[in-house]
């Protein structure tokens, strides 16, 4: 922490970064019941950097204890497929790698004419009702 925090202030921050409650804090940290809804709240914004960093600190430490979960889930027997590999793909993710997306590309195996004809035929299927408006405009049916 870059800057001087008293006693109080270390305590708050540790006590909010596990909580998010401000006012809770405040009181446990050792301000007064009276103030800690205003304490909390105004020591919530000064130490923001000093939270956020806390709060990181936390998350971190339990980095390993969520894998260790995935982990359960990937190998668990009374895991239904569906759990298993959602719990692969949120490994996978959050260790950087991605999962694999087919994309299959229909165009390329139809030569040029049997697109023409394919279009053709889907332009035939289309009727244009001329609307009583005058202006030419049309409907498709």
């Amino acid at each position: 922490m870059s800057r001087m925090l008293t006693d109080q202030q270390k305590r708050f921050i540790e006590y909010f970064s596990q909580t998010g409650n401000a006012t809770q804090s405040a009181i446990k940290a050792g301000y007064s019941e009276k103030t800690a809804e205003q304490q909390g709240y105004e020591l919530k914004n000064k130490l923001f950097n000093e939270i956020d960093t806390e709060t990181r600190k936390l998350l971190g430490s339990a980095v390993p204890m969520a894998v260790d979960k995935l982990k359960q889930l990937i190998d668990g027997d009374k895991i239904s497929p569906s759990v298993k590999l959602g719990a692969i793909n949120s490994l996978l993710d959050r260790t950087g790698y991605q999962t694999t997306h087919k994309v299959e590309d229909v165009t390329g195996k139809k030569t040029d004419e049997e697109l023409r004809q394919e279009l053709n035929h889907l332009l035939s299927t289309i009727h244009v009702i001329k609307s009583n408006d005058g202006g030419g405009n049309g409907s498709l049916n």
